[in-house]
Formats: structure tokens, C-alpha cells, sequence
């Protein structure tokens, strides 16, 4: 049995060198389907399970044309962008073959245009999951990455930023790390920045990627379908409305409908498709105000307010929820609210034990992560987890220093992957043995 679970766990965790070999084309249905429908296959996008699905079709397609329906029921399809959907059902000659896929696709499809929520779970694959935690400020801009190993509760510094930044977004997006934007206010070098950079965790360095339109500081960052959305922020005394999204197969930014107001240390999150800024400052106005963007028609809309204006407060999606932590209205919160997407409801949950701004906050488990930040005379090193089964906050493993306007994001730790993950690979394919936002106030 345990020779099986660490075959289990190999085939899991390589899905993608797994199917680039023989052995792979030569599974029948069923054990593709009980391979494809485990929770912790290891895939940076479900794309590369469908792509998998067909290559398996398609070395023996007449044979297995027709076996292509339930198989293709165990992709989690609701995870693949409209756009390769509609693309699939218009160029792919194994689901023009057979039209109960291209009606299961445009089903899916159309669900997703319409951000109809899914009861379908995302893939968990079984990997060590780090929390990153990028730039931040303490008395000048800093250049600090560091990691959080869930397992053991452990810092650890990782390379460095190649520019010192703070009020920055990070998101984690096809493996990648990426930090976007801010200012490096250090001694006799302070700037708004239009940089975006991308961290390899299996190499454990940064490149550059192309720059966005502009420099954005305190700006907020989210990932929806593949993109990276660039929202707000600022640059000197001018306050942006815009927002572009970048692609990173292209390397290249695309300005897209900008907001309603100008939102400087704005939150944002992404809940069923749908791109949600909420707060921010504009110059004159600390906002309760929110927004959203649907990206069918390229438009925004404004939603409920919230009880509290604020800016530079947490923001993060959990199921149909979307939570904004602290912030600041003219001084530093511990409340919290969070918008309810379905019912269109503002609710307040149980506070932080600390009040603070220019936080960052993060999902892992199903629990909230509030990290750092300022309380009006201290920058924080202070770590609370928020359980939302019992509305309570817990204290988590401080951060190595204080600091605010740091960003975060949940990665896969691919390094630690594969440095445990040597083993005997015979037989290895018998199924018997058998998947932020921040800112300175």
C-alpha cells in the first residue's frame, strides 16, 4: 500500500511529464477518467488537462471518438477561459465530431459568460503551498521576498527584489510569481513605478516583464481568465480611474475600460469572472464606493457601498464572498466587512485584534491571512488568520520585520516539489496503484 500511494502521489504530482509518455496513450477510458478526476493533480491550468484528454483521443480517434463525452466530463472545464471554450468548439475536429461535446462545451460557455456559480471545486494538487510576500516599506522602500511554509510555519528569504517597492500588487499566475507596480521611495531615489516582474520559484529568481502603460503605486491586482489586471493606483499627485490587463504568453498590457473614480490603495478581488474594486482614495474622497468589471462587454458597474470608507485595506474572494480587512478612514481599522456577490449584501464579521492600514491579506485553506501593515505608530510584523466557520481570528507566525504596503500571494512551492519527489518510476503507470492589494494608509 504504501509503494501505491507514492506512485499515486508521482503520477499526481508529474501529470505533465506522465503524459508525455507511451504508457499514457495506452490507459483505457475509465483509468484516463480515474486519473483526470483527482482533486490533486498537479496543473498550473486546466488547459493542459484538456489538451492531455485529446491527445489521448487522437492516437487512436476512431476508436475512441465516441468515448470522448464522459471523459470529457471529468475536466473541470468551468476553470477554462470562454475564449478557448468558443475556440475549441470552433476549430477542435475531435468535438466538431461529436455533438454532444460541442452542446456540453457551449453549455459550459454559456455559464460562464453568464457567471453562473459552479459547484465544482478547483484542483488542490499536492504540493507544499508558500505564502510569498514581496516589497513593503520600514522608513525606505524595501527589496524583501520571503516565504511562508504552511507545513512547518516557517519565514524564509528567498532572492530578492530587483528593485526596492512599496504599495506594489502581486498575484500568482502559471507558475509565476509577479510583482506589479508601486514606488521605490528610497534616499535620493523616490519614483513611481511602472515595472512588473516575475519571480521563478523553481529557479528562485526575477526577470522583468514588459512595463505597464504607466507607473502605478498603491495599485490593486488580480488574475481573471489567465489575465493579469492592473486596477487604479497612482503616480505623484494624479490618481488613476484606468486599468489595463496583461498577457503572459504575449508579454504585452492592454488598456481596458477604466472606473468610475479614481482609486488610489484600491482592493480588488475576482469572484465567478467578475473583477471587484472596492474603497481606495481619489485625491479628496477616502471611498466606500465599489465597482465591477465584466469582461463580456468591457464594462463597469457600480454596486453596493460599504458601511465603511477606507483605503488601503485587505482585500480577498473566498467562495462567494469578498472580504476587506482594516484600512484606514482617518485612522487605522480593525473592522471587517465583507460583500456577499449573490444576495448584493454588506455584512461586518468579527474585527482583527489589531487595527491596521496598508496590510496585505491572503487565502490559504480556507482561511484568511492579515499580514503586517500600520497602526498608526508601529509598523507591524503581526499575523491574524481569520476563520470564517467560527468568525474568530487566531495569531499566525509574525513576519520576519515589520513593515506596510507590502503584497502577497498563494504559490506553489515547485522547488520543494521537486527536490522530494525522487523515486522509481517502473510501473509507475498502473492505475491498481493508484490533484492583493496594498498600500501605505
Amino acid at each position: 500500500m504504501e509503494l501505491a500511494k507514492k506512485a499515486n502521489q508521482y503520477i499526481e504530482r508529474r501529470f505533465m511529464q506522465i503524459c508525455q509518455e507511451e504508457e499514457f496513450l495506452q490507459l483505457s477510458a475509465n483509468q484516463l477518467i480515474h486519473l483526470i478526476r483527482k482533486d490533486e493533480l498537479n496543473v498550473q491550468d486546466e488547459k493542459e488537462v484538456y489538451n492531455a484528454v485529446l491527445k489521448w483521443v487522437k492516437y487512436d480517434e476512431d476508436n475512441r471518438n465516441h468515448k470522448m463525452e464522459n471523459i470529457l466530463a471529468a475536466v473541470r472545464l468551468q476553470f477554462l477561459t470562454p475564449k478557448f471554450i468558443n475556440e475549441q468548439i470552433q476549430k477542435c475536429d475531435v468535438i466538431k465530431k461529436t455533438p454532444a461535446c460541442k452542446e456540453y462545451l457551449a453549455k459550459i460557455f454559456k455559464d460562464l459568460t453568464l457567471h453562473v456559480r459552479t459547484a465544482v471545486k478547483e484542483r488542490t494538487p499536492n504540493i507544499p503551498r508558500v505564502i510569498y510576500v514581496a516589497g513593503g516599506y520600514y522608513k525606505q522602500s524595501l527589496d524583501i521576498l520571503e516565504g511562508f511554509n504552511i507545513d512547518d510555519k516557517t519565514w524564509i528569504k528567498l532572492d530578492r527584489l530587483i528593485v526596492p517597492r512599496s504599495g506594489l500588487g502581486c498575484a500568482f499566475l502559471k507558475g509565476h510569481f509577479y510583482a506589479v507596480g508601486g514606488r521605490n521611495n528610497s534616499p535620493g531615489n523616490s519614483y513611481d513605478s511602472d515595472w512588473v516582474d516575475r519571480y521563478n520559484p523553481i529557479l528562485d529568481e526575477w526577470m522583468p516583464c514588459h512595463p505597464m502603460s504607466c507607473p502605478r503605486n498603491r495599485v490593486g491586482v488580480a488574475v481573471m481568465d489567465g489575465l493579469l489586471y492592473a486596477v487604479g493606483g497612482g503616480e505623484c499627485s494624479k490618481y488613476h480611474k484606468s486599468v489595463e490587463c496583461y498577457d503572459p504568453e504575449m508579454d504585452n498590457w492592454t488598456l481596458v475600460k477604466p472606473m468610475h473614480y479614481p482609486r488610489l490603495a484600491v482592493g480588488v478581488a475576482v469572484v465567478n469572472r467578475i473583477l471587484y474594486a472596492i474603497g481606495g482614495f481619489d485625491g479628496s474622497t477616502r471611498h466606500s464606493s465599489a465597482e465591477c468589471y465584466h469582461p463580456e462587454n468591457n464594462e463597469w458597474t457600480m454596486i453596493s457601498s460599504m458601511k465603511t470608507e477606507r483605503s488601503g485595506a485587505g482585500v480577498c474572494a473566498m467562495d462567494k464572498y469578498i472580504y476587506v480587512v482594516g484600512g484606514y478612514d482617518g485612522r487605522q481599522l480593525n473592522t471587517v466587512e465583507r460583500y456577499d456577490t449573490e444576495n448584493e449584501m454588506w455584512e461586518f464579521v468579527a474585527p482583527m485584534k489589531l487595527s491596521r492600514s496598508a496590510l496585505s491579506v491572503t487565502v490559504l485553506d480556507g482561511r484568511i491571512y492579515a499580514m503586517g501593515g500600520y497602526d498608526g505608530q508601529r509598523f507591524l510584523r503581526d499575523v491574524e488568520i481569520y476563520d470564517p466557520i467560527t468568525d474568530s481570528w487566531m495569531d499566525g507566525t509574525p513576519l520576519t520585520s515589520g513593515r506596510s504596503g507590502h503584497a502577497s500571494a498563494v504559490c506553489y512551492n515547485c522547488y520543494t516539489q521537486e527536490r522530494n519527489l525522487a523515486m522509481d518510476t517502473d510501473s509507475i503507470m498502473n492505475p491498481s496503484e493508484q490533484p492583493s492589494t496594498s498600500g501605505f494608509r
